[in-house]
């Protein structure tokens, strides 16, 4: 997608996950934005239309949000880069260039001035750490403050949205995701501006000397506390040699440097039109040139990034529901019991409850139980099927649970999804009916109920599972099918 065109996808992702209630944007808005996206788009058979249809969508109900709620538009405005920073940072360089040469000592150009020996030590040191980055493709800005701090500017924004809301929960999840999916372009453009601000400050500098070199005359010498005509000579004829080599004008031997030394307030030094000239070609040569080559590339980076803006496809759970949902068709929920022999009817029933909470024509498939204890064996043998939207484990409330068994399994399987297959939502279903069954009559027994649940609860607390307790005997085929709906969709967002 382009760039704008999958921030409102983002938004819109963030706006439905917080909006359970549907208050933001209502069910009616939401069958609207999906008609005039399927009417926009071609039929969803490969990833180029559903991002169309993505798009499409995202662009109707975003439209729709910011008609309703101006903070929206705030949010989306905020989450864009900053042109004039792009602008106006190498513009600041190019002046700080130009009157850099103005904290020197007036007429005198030093040979080893900070100004310009270490603005080619700086982007010698740069151009190291550039190759360096360049092979740290996992987290390529991660330890970058200056990214960090223009990611969270760019990222959005929600200082006039209400707290609490739903809309300011939306607003910060938009921010987190946004400032995560749009990383690579922010650092794109951060490393385009901060190149072409290096080049453009050298320029300054150069510039700013032949500009005061016309009216004045420059005297070249040097002066250092530590170092001596011989290490003088080796630091010039290290930095000015290229220069020297290209140009043809020699550096003067350890004698000659000796002469430039200052002898005092006014002596000492010789013209410094040559040298003027050796820093020029290598200032061009060591910082513009390669500069302005980085500021190209990276731009030329940026610009694929914003025009070719890399999206979630139909592994992304979310995706995969709403093309589900626009192409009709069924969603999956594949059911893993555990340590518990489930009975027909018991299937016949959660099946039911699920195709009514995804959907008639959902699939639902079950496997064979695993047995207790048998979960590192049953976790090496069977792999996880993409297609998949919901691996639910199904336990019975009359075991107990145990942080090493049920707690390891859920755990170890929600980390293997995680890693492999993010688009799977990992749910666990707690059936009460067996418990139920054997203390049936017995006082106590919804108390007895909640305090076992509050221990799967923390048995399963390391998975990061909230366990759903389901009577899948007795319970009302709407009420179960709208329990587990609400369990599922708790799953997703959690």
């Amino acid at each position: 997608m382009t760039e704008d065109e999958a921030r409102q996808v983002e938004l819109l992702r963030a706006v439905e996950t917080e909006d359970r209630d549907t208050t933001l944007l209502t069910r009616e808005d939401r069958a609207q934005a999906e008609a005039h996206a399927r009417a926009a788009s071609a039929p969803l058979k490969d990833q180029g239309a559903a991002n169309t249809f993505l798009a499409a969508r995202a662009e109707f109900a975003s439209a729709r949000l910011s008609t309703r709620h101006p903070g929206i538009a705030g949010l989306l405005r905020r989450s864009r880069w900053p042109r004039w920073l792009g602008i106006g940072f190498p513009l600041l360089a190019l002046a700080g260039g130009f009157v850099a040469n103005e904290f020197g000592n007036g007429r005198r150009l030093d040979l080893l001035a900070v100004p310009l020996v270490g603005t080619i030590t700086w982007n010698l040191l740069v151009y190291v750490w550039v190759i360096i980055a360049s092979f740290n493709r996992k987290k390529p800005h991660g330890l970058d403050p200056l990214y960090r701090a223009i990611a969270r500017m760019v990222g959005g924004g929600h200082r006039d949205l209400d707290r609490g809301t739903a809309l300011h929960r939306a607003a910060i999840a938009f921010q987190t995701r946004w400032a995560k999916a749009s990383g690579q372009l922010i650092g794109a453009r951060v490393a385009r501006t901060l190149h072409l601000g290096a080049a453009l400050f050298a320029i300054g500098l150069i510039g700013g000397i032949y500009v005061r070199a016309l009216v004045i005359e420059y005297r070249a010498g040097w002066e250092s506390t530590f170092l001596g005509p011989s290490a003088v000579h080796a630091v010039l004829s290290t930095i000015l040699g290229p220069a020297s080599w290209a140009t043809g004008m020699r550096i003067p031997a350890v004698e000659g440097i000796a002469a430039l030394r200052w002898t005092g307030s006014g002596t000492g030094g010789v013209n410094a039109g040559p040298w003027i000239l050796l820093y020029t070609a290598t200032v061009a040569g060591l910082v513009i040139v390669p500069r302005l080559l980085l500021a190209f590339w990276q731009g030329t980076r940026a610009l694929r990034l914003s025009r070719h803006f890399p999206v979630a496809g139909r592994e992304d759970f979310y995706v995969r529901r709403l093309l589900r949902s626009a192409s009709g068709s069924p969603g999956t929920a594949r059911i893993t019991p555990y340590a518990y022999n489930v009975g027909e009817e018991t299937q016949r029933r959660l099946s039911e409850a699920l195709r009514g909470a995804l959907g008639d024509g959902a699939e639902v498939s079950f496997d064979e139980p695993i047995g207790y204890g048998d979960e590192d064996r049953w976790l090496a043998e069977n792999s996880n099927d993409p297609r998949n939207d919901y691996q639910i484990l199904l336990f019975t409330l009359a075991a107990t649970p145990e942080e090493e068994n049920h707690g390891a399994l859920a755990a170890n399987l929600a980390k293997r999804l995680g890693k492999d297959q993010p688009g799977t939502v990992l749910a666990a279903l707690i059936d009460e009916s067996p418990f139920r069954a054997h203390f049936a009559g017995q006082t106590g027994l919804e108390e007895r109920i909640a305090g076992r649940l509050d221990a799967w609860r923390k048995a399963l607390a390391r998975s990061g599972v909230a366990p759903l307790g389901v009577d899948l005997s007795d319970e009302a085929h709407g009420s179960l099918a709208q329990r587990i709906e609400s369990g599922l969709d708790g799953a997703m967002h959690g």
